[in-house]
């Protein structure tokens, strides 16, 4: 009797480790496998950042140059028609 009471404390005191570390464990592995970045912008229920809730961002990138090969060909889009003699 005494051996399976201390099956269960040694499993219930497993369980209440796993509960108490579990979170902690996946809050780091969540944070690298993202880069780092993670609830460390998050403050009291705000992103921390500049710029004021709904402003937009938009980036440009210059757009680029078509690079094809001097052995392509050019493209032609054939287009069937209907004779009326069917």
């Amino acid at each position: 009797m005494e051996a399976f009471l201390t099956v269960i404390l040694i499993f219930i005191l497993i369980v209440w480790l796993l509960g108490r570390l579990l979170p902690h464990l996946f809050v780091w592995y969540v944070k690298r496998k993202s880069g780092g970045t993670g609830m460390r912008d998050w403050k009291g229920g705000k992103w921390r950042g500049g710029g004021n809730e709904g402003d937009v961002e938009i980036e440009y990138s210059e757009p680029q140059e078509k690079i094809i090969a001097e052995n392509m060909g050019e493209y032609i889009d054939f287009e069937e028609e209907k004779n009326g003699k069917s």
